[in-house]
């Protein structure tokens, strides 16, 4: 698996910005995201859009895609819904 620091761009994120980055990869809602840093949702949709920005992808699907394909998320990591 790779790592964080390997990972194209990612280096670009801020350590905030890839906490974000692997929840969403990981498959959390913004909503979920917040609570569990006790942040806004708000807060957390200006995060998702700067971590797109950064990495060049168009949406969360995409960010999720991005960490896989980096062997940056193990696809056991993932919440799916049921």
């Amino acid at each position: 698996m790779g790592s964080a620091s390997s990972a194209p761009f990612l280096h670009l994120l801020t350590p905030r910005e890839r906490e974000i980055f692997f929840l969403i990869a990981s498959g959390l809602g913004n909503r979920e995201i917040a609570r569990s840093l006790y942040i806004s949702d708000k807060t957390v949709k200006n995060y998702v859009t700067v971590i797109r920005k950064k990495l060049g992808l168009a949406n969360r699907t995409q960010i999720a895609l991005f960490a896989i394909r980096h062997g940056l998320l193990p696809l056991e990591r993932l919440q799916l819904p049921k």
